[in-house]
C-alpha cells in the first residue's frame, strides 16, 4: 500500500508534463494543416442563416 501511495503522490506532483502533452496532442490534431476546411466550417455555425 505504501508503493501505491507513493506512486500517487508523485503523479500527482508531477501531473503538469502528461497535460501538456495531452494539450499539445489535441492542439497538433486540431490545427493540423489538412483540416483547415472543417475547423472553418465549425466556426462558421454561429453566422449561419437558419431561416
Amino acid at each position: 500500500m505504501q508503493a501505491f501511495n507513493e506512486t500517487v503522490l508523485w503523479l500527482r506532483n508531477h501531473s503538469v508534463v502528461p497535460m501538456m502533452l495531452v494539450f499539445t496532442i489535441i492542439a497538433l490534431a486540431t490545427y493540423w494543416p489538412g483540416r483547415r476546411k472543417t475547423i472553418e466550417s465549425h466556426g462558421a455555425i454561429p453566422f449561419r442563416d437558419e431561416g
